[in-house]
């Protein structure tokens, strides 16, 4: 993982949020993608679902993102 992008978005009157562009494209993200979501009490995870039929592992997904708010500093190691 060579490059992090770090942006802000808001939460609408319905719930939803917008994904910036500059992190759509960098994620090649496409209208209709699946997204899962992981959410432990103030923190939210989306992982971008490519294969369907396989195993999503948790675990994998908490441990790349512990890796990035590491390297951000937002969380200590």
């Amino acid at each position: 993982m060579s490059e992090i992008i770090l942006d802000a978005t808001k939460v609408s009157e319905k719930g939803q949020i917008v994904i910036p562009k500059d992190i759509r494209d960098f994620v090649s993200l496409k209208t209709g993608s699946k997204l899962i979501i992981i959410a432990s009490h103030d923190t939210l995870i989306l992982q971008k679902v490519e294969v369907f039929g396989e195993r999503v592992r948790v675990r994998d997904i908490l441990g790349k993102a512990k890796s990035i708010a590491e390297r951000l500093g937002l969380i200590r190691r």
